[in-house]
């Protein structure tokens, strides 16, 4: 059994002053920055889904919601 995937969204709180909410292109970083982003369009609960799945694929820990 996988480890569950943790979400860091402390980039984007900081930049916006608020939770990730609602419809946008949203950027997904799995090694904090140092790889290019995995953007995904849509809700940020069936994007950051998506992005969990992404991060189970390349077998990461943690996704990072890019500011």
């Amino acid at each position: 059994m996988q480890a569950k995937i943790e979400i860091n969204t402390k980039q984007y709180e900081f930049a916006h002053g608020n939770l990730p909410h609602g419809y946008g292109h949203w950027a997904f970083y799995f090694d904090f920055y140092r790889d290019d982003p995995f953007w995904v369009e849509g809700q940020y609960g069936d994007a950051k889904k998506t992005a969990i799945a992404e991060a189970k694929r390349r077998g990461k820990s943690s996704v990072t919601v890019g500011s």
